[in-house]
């Protein structure tokens, strides 16, 4: 016996589709009992983020991101359909997906192809939602005039560009970066899009360029990986890579693969993973308080007591 898949494919704003994906006859409402643990000790954590912050301070590398992962445990299986209902009414403007027990809700448009056109929106640099308007815009404000998040953006915005423009006639983009929010956390985000020089690439040629873009990885890529795997302490899984579609032109969109949960095959445990961009003026514990923001994202729509 083999194995059979459906993917449905469609805008974040084709409502008929979201259907497709996430309605059917709603599962009995049952209370759980949970439990998040991580699955790194936290000062392994903040030792990490002080190694990654000491070799960019040294001028070994620019930048480099350090994740963390948690644990989060349930009494009973995790509803995927009903994960992805909440996904969808708190993060409607993500790119949400599910894929053999990966699921989550991606702010962040790695690359993607529509006949000649190419796109991309890169984010790196973040800041918490608190829920209050005049306090968020002062936050945002904040996170714009952040020397600290202005580095970090800059670094993922020139090695995106330059990854891209080989394959491009031309390709712009918006000269500052603008703040780009979702329901728990606010990100500087910058837009770019160009024209691809003919024959062009398929979606699938860049996204293997592109990924880990230095939002996920650092700069210069292999330096920062090989730090990565020297101080994280874990194996990343499917976290950080990308996610999306292809066809047989070679169109696509992809997304980031962040703000995402892996489930254990009996659906009583998810694996949850969030990081940060560390540079020379990275706080440690300002990281941490980061990754549990980023963590609220999915842990809102799984835990449900």
């Amino acid at each position: 016996m083999g194995a059979t898949s459906v993917t449905i494919v469609g805008d974040v704003d084709d409502d008929l589709v979201a259907d497709a994906l996430i309605t059917r006859e709603p599962s009995p409402t049952t209370a759980a009992s949970w439990s998040i643990e991580p699955e790194i000790d936290v000062d392994a954590y903040l030792a990490a983020v002080v190694a990654a912050r000491d070799a960019v301070r040294a001028g070994k590398l620019t930048k480099a991101v350090i994740a963390r992962p948690i644990r989060v445990r349930s009494s009973e299986p995790i509803d995927v359909h009903a994960v992805l209902r909440r996904l969808r009414a708190s993060f409607g403007s993500s790119y949400r997906y599910s894929i053999d027990g990966f699921i989550g809700a991606s702010p962040e448009l790695l690359v993607e192809v529509d006949g000649a056109i190419v796109r991309s929106h890169p984010l790196a640099g973040t800041a918490p939602r608190t829920g209050d308007v005049d306090n968020d815009a002062r936050i945002a404000a904040d996170l714009i005039a952040s020397t600290k998040n202005q580095v970090e953006h800059r670094v993922v915005i020139d090695v995106v560009h330059d990854t891209l423009l080989p394959w491009a006639s031309y390709l712009d983009w918006e000269p500052e970066p603008s703040i780009v929010t979702v329901a728990n956390v606010q990100h500087l985000g910058t837009r770019m899009e160009g024209m691809l020089s003919q024959p062009g690439p398929s979606v699938i040629d860049l996204v293997r360029a592109l990924s880990p873009t230095p939002a996920l990885g650092g700069h210069p890529r292999d330096a920062a990986i090989d730090l990565i795997q020297q101080v994280e302490g874990f194996e990343r899984g499917r976290y950080g890579g990308a996610v999306g579609w292809v066809d047989a032109a070679g169109n696509g969109t992809w997304a980031v693969a962040i703000r995402c949960a892996e489930l254990s095959a009996d659906r009583r445990s998810a694996r949850l993973v969030a990081g940060g961009g560390i540079v020379a003026d990275s706080d440690p514990h300002a990281e941490l308080a980061e990754t549990q923001a980023k963590f609220q994202a999915m842990l809102s729509a799984i835990v449900r007591p």
